[in-house]
């Protein structure tokens, strides 16, 4: 069985983490056994990132490659039905999410300072003192080095959550009057999506992001639909 690394529910959504949902959700739709093991530092994960699985005693970490692994080796097929030109699509939008739009997300989360000791607490609270009065600013710190190397934490607050904003009324119009991204069922990018989302949405976080997403009743309604499809013991 495969084992599962991830923290704890948290923020009204099944995970922090987008992509930890996104991977939960890709394992319930391939229907592939799976266990939990709760796991809140990612420097034990083979990449520095959580989640990670554990397969026939060998981890590995990163979503998409593990969807690969998921797709090559479990048999599993997050495409049904889709054309060659969908699967383009669903490429480009899962960039667009993961590699952008996620960045605004996690601006608004450890960059606020208003949400910063939400943040703190969560992933921290449990480090003993001292190192509890000075860890937590150190990686924060680190967070946003690694943002501004990126290049868009160079930006005013403002161009940023415009940024978050433009991206999502993309994907509202690409999700239009549809129960999911492509159609009647849903596919990889709607596990990619509903981690966005549940993030933005279900997260009891309140900022500009959150703001223009509700604004968007069809996103509202993916995050709705996938949360009583996929885990609905939090409806």
């Amino acid at each position: 069985m495969i084992k599962l690394f991830q923290p704890p529910p948290a923020f009204n959504a099944a995970n922090p983490s987008p992509f930890c949902i996104k991977l939960e959700v890709l394992l319930k739709m391939a229907d592939i056994p799976y266990e939990i093991i709760v796991e809140s530092d990612p420097r034990n994960g083979p990449t520095g990132k959580i989640p990670f699985i554990e397969v026939d005693g060998a981890l590995m970490g990163d979503s998409g490659l593990i969807q690969n692994f998921l797709e090559a080796e479990k048999g599993a097929n997050f495409h049904t039905g889709l054309s060659e030109t969908d699967k383009a699509i669903s490429l480009a939008f899962t960039r667009l999410i993961e590699e952008h739009t996620y960045l605004v997300l996690l601006y608004s989360r450890w960059f606020e300072d208003a949400n910063w000791p939400i943040i703190r607490d969560l992933f921290f609270g449990a480090v003993p003192i001292p190192l509890r009065w000075f860890v937590p600013n150190m990686i924060r710190k680190k967070v946003k080095a690694g943002m501004v190397g990126h290049g868009i934490a160079r930006l005013p607050r403002s161009s940023i959550y415009q940024i978050g904003s433009d991206n999502l009324a993309a994907l509202a119009a690409f999700v239009g009057d549809k129960p999911f991204a492509f159609g009647e069922a849903p596919t990889a990018l709607d596990a990619t999506l509903y981690g966005l989302l549940s993030g933005i949405i279900d997260a009891d976080f309140d900022t500009p992001l959150k703001h223009a997403a509700v604004q968007h009743p069809n996103l509202v309604a993916h995050t709705a639909r996938m949360r009583a499809k996929y885990f609905p013991e939090l409806t």
